[in-house]
């Protein structure tokens, strides 16, 4: 259940957070009951200001998708929506999983849908980096971006990165898309080239942050990364969300495990590493297996629909 914010968009951060917490809801992400992440979370993990998280939570319930109690938190309520927009999104899922079924892209059949409808579907690709740390997540988060949106990715480990645009005159990409964990590292390459750097949650990160928010105050939590890099930049978004009542701390090896640890953040590309550590017997493991958010993607397409018209224009 990913959320993320671009700065950058010409949709303002307040209206792309409400968004994506409405199509969470909707889809069933967020059930009813449940409680979302503290506004102080949300605004460390997102960096953004807590006063747009507060506003985003006012309006959501103003229009009655979650309750705010005093004391306890804002909670998810029932869909404020009637018959007829649940069926259309019932309708609209079971396509997309039917075409999903038979091999048929979500991209391939927008354009026949549009085509037996008699409107153009002519759509450029867009020519996009990609960067992650690991080898598994970046080869499955490219696939889902070229599965999902009208791109071209090629894929670099953030390691090579500085390596593979020295190679350039000229950068061939129109955008730098990378996860929130290496948006920083990744903006100080190609800002200076000219590339606009574009960052995307993963859809357990919420979940891993829910599941911290209720560990008891004090609790020791150890961070395990596939890299040096991954493990730094997972410590310094987890030491950013405001969990101010836990304990941090790097894992690299079985020396740096530190008596009274109770659980270890671990992502799924790393999880082999955890064999190799001596953990404390009992200690609890979040493992973060990641997917793009799909509110996240929806907005990158919004941002390269823009500038394909942009460039049009000219």
């Amino acid at each position: 259940m990913g959320l993320r914010v671009d700065s950058k968009s010409h949709v303002p951060v307040h209206v792309q957070l409400e968004e994506q917490i409405k199509h969470l809801i909707l889809a069933g992400s967020f059930g009813p009951g449940e409680r979302l992440p503290s506004i102080r979370e949300l605004a460390g993990y997102l960096r953004i200001n807590r006063n747009t998280v507060a506003r985003v939570f006012s309006e959501l319930e103003r229009e009655g998708y979650v309750e705010s109690r005093r004391g306890s938190g804002v909670y998810v309520l029932e869909p404020p929506v009637d018959e007829a927009e649940m069926r259309r999104q019932e309708l609209l899922e079971r396509v997309m999983e039917l075409a999903a079924e038979q091999g048929v892209s979500a991209e391939d059949l927008g354009y026949a849908l549009l085509a037996r409808a008699g409107v153009s579907a002519v759509v450029e690709k867009v020519p996009v980096l990609f960067v992650e740390c690991n080898e598994p997540e970046l080869a499955s988060f490219s696939a889902e971006l070229e599965e999902r949106l009208p791109v071209e990715v090629e894929g670099v480990l953030v390691d090579e990165l500085e390596e593979r645009v020295a190679t350039l005159e000229e950068l061939p990409w129109r955008l730098a898309v990378t996860t929130f964990y290496h948006v920083g590292e990744v903006g100080r390459v190609m800002e200076p080239r000219g590339i606009e750097t574009v960052a995307l949650l993963s859809v357990a990160t919420i979940e891993s942050l829910r599941r911290l928010a209720e560990l008891p105050e004090g609790t020791i939590v150890g961070v395990v990364g596939g890299s040096r890099t991954c493990a730094e930049n997972l410590l310094r978004s987890l030491e950013g969300a405001g969990l101010t009542h836990l304990s941090f701390y790097k894992i690299e090896s079985s020396a740096d495990v530190r008596e009274g640890t109770r659980v270890v953040v671990c992502g799924n590309p790393a999880a082999h590493r955890l064999e190799e550590l001596d953990l404390p017997k009992g200690v609890e493991v979040i493992l973060q297996g990641r997917t793009l958010s799909r509110g996240g993607i929806e907005l990158l397409g919004r941002m390269l629909r823009g500038e394909t018209s942009r460039r049009a224009s000219r």
